[in-house]
């Protein structure tokens, strides 16, 4: 990734998700608490994950190599961690819900689309 604005644009997106990890943690009761609690968080950390992985993996492959990898591994790896909650393995979490494994695929999604959109202009327009 050449394009300092995407890598400006990635630091601030993991910072936001960071910070409002914190922010929403177990002692947290403000608006749509069972979502924030629920799926929230199983929305952002793919989509943070995803982007800073391709990020990282643009340095050694090719853009649309460092994307379908990021993508593939970010969700795998989040349906791994539910089916080891599905069998009482407790690694991020303890509790199994096949609707999380929807927020981790649409977390890759955003991320993706994110990338595909924002950081794919600002490539264009430095160069």
């Amino acid at each position: 990734m050449k394009s300092k604005k995407s890598i400006y644009l990635i630091v601030a997106i993991s910072l936001f998700v960071g910070l409002l990890h914190f922010v929403t943690g177990p002692g947290y009761q403000g608006p749509f608490k069972q979502f924030v609690h629920g799926y929230l968080i199983d929305l952002l950390l793919p989509l943070n994950l995803y982007l800073l992985l391709q990020l990282s993996l643009r340095k050694k492959l090719s853009v649309l190599h460092s994307r379908a990898i990021a993508a593939v591994a970010t969700f795998s790896f989040g349906v791994f961690v539910e089916l080891l909650q599905l069998n009482n393995i407790h690694l991020f979490g303890n509790t199994y819900d096949p609707l999380d494994i929807f927020m981790y695929g649409a977390g890759v999604g955003l991320g993706l689309l994110l990338d595909l959109t924002i950081t794919s202009r600002f490539e264009k327009l430095e160069k």
